[in-house]
């Protein structure tokens, strides 16, 4: 995410210019983040389940993946894309638009 802001610094910087508020900003990069991470934790979600199938019938095993372990692993990816959304967030939000802009 620190990159992501580096990389969009005249956007935020334009933003910001034209009126954005700090928490729009903040709010813009945590939903992002929390994107990511949710998407890469139901892609997690599924390739464990296939390969967790595949597993237990080379092996011959009984196992399943239940509703509970399910559920913690998206809450987990959700608070996992808050915490490290939130410090570059902030970051984005206390850019000058002056500088963001001059930027480059």
């Amino acid at each position: 995410m620190l990159v992501s802001i580096t990389e969009r610094t005249r956007e935020i910087g334009t933003r910001k210019a034209l009126g954005a508020t700090n928490a729009s900003i903040q709010l813009q990069f945590i939903t992002e983040a929390v994107v990511i991470c949710l998407v890469g934790g139901f892609i997690g979600i599924v390739l464990g389940i296939i390969l967790g199938s595949f597993a237990v019938t080379i092996l011959g095993y009984d196992a399943n993946a239940s509703v509970q372990s399910i559920v913690f692993s998206v809450v987990f990816s959700m608070l996992i894309g808050v915490t490290f959304g939130y410090y570059p967030a902030n970051k984005a939000a206390k850019m000058n638009p002056i500088e963001a802009l001059r930027y480059e």
